[in-house]
């Protein structure tokens, strides 16, 4: 076997080794360097030469930035002491970059323990001390977010001894050095449930979240030294490594003015809820009160106006009379409407009805009143029929209203114009005039209750009647709007309502007198049970095959058994409501329900808007009208 010359295995060795390695003789020339040294330093060169020559190529500077002085370099030091040098931490500048090591130098000895030399390693550890920086700058960040945050922060070890605490922390509890029980120290203050009995030792959060508990928020009463006390909310969480806990995080948080200020607001709005009903009561008793005597009034002015063979001032003083009071009715009856909207009384009655009947009722009702002022009323209405889905009277009392508002606000000489048009599935009015206008800062506030425009004051009048108009047109699925060039150039209010589907037909009886819904297969789903029976008696009388369910699972069931042509489906189930009953009878194509349509006392616009887009194709309000009902079961016979 050839033999190896341990110098050579040697070198390979150091050359093997990512640290640069320089070694010097006595007098401080450089007898190696590494292969790392001669890459990193530029050592190789330098070999057999002082290597004060290379340190000086690479000025040193010092953790805190300084320039290291010379003879405190460690190689220097080593040679001149002649005693290692360990851990010594240098900033070196290199080719384009700057390096920190830790430099080891240690002596070098013969036989006789004579100093020969050093050898020095120098250990990169810039990626390091980059994570350690890295490290303190998140770690301060994050120190002082904890202590920005509005909650007192403590984590304590398994065994409750604190570990950290935020600046809140300390301001609840005081200073606590590290290491220090927290259950102790809350043990220094008044700690009780928020009934007042004393929070037994084994219920503190912090107890709880070391055996593992997560404590949800939790309100605590805190007395403190000087007398008061303070509500907290404190919650906390146990955390966990290898399956055991070893610490837990709990946090304060005094809401006691939070609490205070929050009853101080139930408080108010409970009061102002009261004032409020209180006013909608007396509304509500005062509108009976005034409408009461309003009717043998309007009775016996109706009975001398038709007597005749009056003279022209009694003829002239019944209209005047008449028209006041019917101004008055009007009046008294948007104040009702508005009291039964406002107390969830009102309810609308749907029925398919000619649009054109009530925009034409409520202009030809106003011609008088505009020709005793003097004022030219008019009116546009499409030829074609206007076919909608409605409460008819409610309608003219929308178009009524507006234009009672215009003819208000409109001088002798002056007009207000009608306009109706049918535009794909909805209609729109306009009423427009040539009179005062609305003032811009008053366009936002029109259509507020009990809210009038500034040239209102000397016009009179409640304040109800653009308001209702609102209301009653979102009850329909509508929208009122308004504009206005400003005083003087007159308003235009615009409403906008859904049209009925073209499906509705005469309730008459077929000309054979057969039963109107003959072969049809009808299941009523309904979980009041006089309901369900009155419902399957008289759609039996018109030949129907009915049957019912009591709840939406029954019903649906029911459904997938019987296969019905039409299902009448109630919203306000005892399980799954309707509007779930209708999804999932559309999302079974195979059931082919020709007409799904619900029967409810939910009779508000956004009511009917979610019921079509459950599946609906109609919805009817409780109490039905037969006829209603009739319409649009025939129309599925068909």
């Amino acid at each position: 076997m050839t033999s190896v010359d341990p110098t050579t295995i040697l070198g390979a060795v150091l050359d093997a080794l990512v640290e640069p390695v320089l070694v010097t003789d006595a007098d401080g020339r450089l007898m190696f360097a590494n292969a790392t040294a001669a890459r990193t330093l530029g050592a190789a060169r330098d070999v057999g030469r002082p290597v004060g020559e290379l340190l000086d190529r690479h000025p040193a500077r010092t953790p805190d930035g300084g320039q290291l002085a010379s003879a405190l370099h460690p190689i220097r030091r080593a040679l001149a002491q002649q005693q290692a040098v360990i851990g010594a931490e240098l900033t070196l500048e290199l080719e384009g970059r700057s390096a920190i090591f830790l430099v080891n130098t240690v002596p070098l000895r013969d036989a006789d323990a004579r100093f020969t030399g050093t050898v020095s390693v120098f250990h990169d550890v810039t990626g390091a001390r980059q994570l350690e920086r890295e490290a303190a700058e998140h770690a301060a960040q994050l120190t002082t977010v904890v202590d920005l945050v509005n909650e007192g922060i403590f984590i304590v070890d398994g065994e409750g001894a604190l570990l950290f605490t935020n600046g809140l922390g300390r301001d609840l509890l005081g200073d606590m050095p590290r290491g220090e029980a927290l259950a102790a120290r809350v043990k220094r203050f008044d700690l009780r449930e928020v009934d007042g009995t004393p929070l037994a030792p084994a219920r503190l959060p912090s107890v709880r979240a070391l055996r593992g508990e997560t404590v949800p928020a939790t309100n605590l009463l805190v007395g403190r030294a000087d007398g008061s006390t303070r509500r907290v909310e404190v919650r906390a969480h146990p955390l966990r490594r290898d399956g055991g806990i070893y610490a837990a995080v709990i946090t304060w948080r005094d809401i006691t003015e939070e609490t205070r200020a929050l009853g101080e607001l139930q408080a108010a709005r409970a009061a102002a809820e009261e004032a409020n009903q209180l006013k909608d009561d007396f509304i509500a008793a005062l509108s009976h009160e005034l409408r009461t005597p309003l009717q043998p009034i309007l009775g016996w002015t109706e009975v001398l106006r038709r007597r005749g063979k009056l003279d022209d001032v009694t003829t002239r003083a019944m209209e005047v009379v008449h028209r006041n009071i019917r101004q008055q009715v009007r009046l008294v009856d948007d104040l009702l409407d508005l009291s039964r909207i406002l107390h969830g009384k009102f309810m609308l009655r749907f029925e398919t009805f000619d649009l054109r009947d009530q925009v034409r009722g409520a202009v030809e009702a106003f011609e008088e009143s505009a020709a005793l002022k003097r004022v030219r009323l008019a009116s546009t209405l499409p030829e074609a029929a206007v076919s909608m889905w409605g409460d008819p009277a409610r309608v003219h009392q929308i178009v009524s209203n507006l234009i009672a508002n215009a003819l208000k606000f409109t001088a002798a000489g002056g007009r207000i114009g009608v306009r109706l048009e049918a535009r794909e599935r909805r209609a729109v009015i306009e009423v427009d005039d040539s009179g005062e206008g609305i003032a811009a800062t008053d366009l936002s506030i029109i259509f507020e209750p009990f809210r009038q425009g500034q040239q209102s004051t000397r016009r009179g009048g409640l304040g109800i009647g653009l308001d209702l108009v609102r209301r009653l047109a979102e009850m329909h699925g509508g929208s009122v709007t308004v504009a206005s060039a400003g005083l003087g150039h007159g308003a235009r209010f615009r409403v906008e309502l859904p049209l009925s589907r073209p499906e509705a037909v005469a309730s008459a009886p077929a000309a054979s007198g057969r039963p109107r819904l003959e072969r049809l297969s009808i299941l009523v789903i309904e979980d009041n049970a006089d309901t369900r029976d009155v419902l399957k008696l008289m759609l039996e009388v018109e030949g129907a095959s009915v049957e019912t369910a009591e709840n939406g699972e029954q019903g649906l069931r029911a459904a997938e058994r019987l296969r019905p042509d039409i299902v009448l489906c109630d919203i306000g189930l005892p399980d799954i409501d309707g509007f779930e009953v209708a999804r999932r009878i559309r999302a079974r194509t195979d059931l082919a329900v020709s007409r799904l349509i619900a029967l409810t006392g939910y009779g508000q616009a956004e009511d009917m808007r979610q019921a079509i887009k459950a599946g609906f194709d109609a919805h009817l309000t409780k109490p039905v009208n037969l006829d209603q009902l009739m319409a649009l079961l025939v129309s599925a016979a068909r």
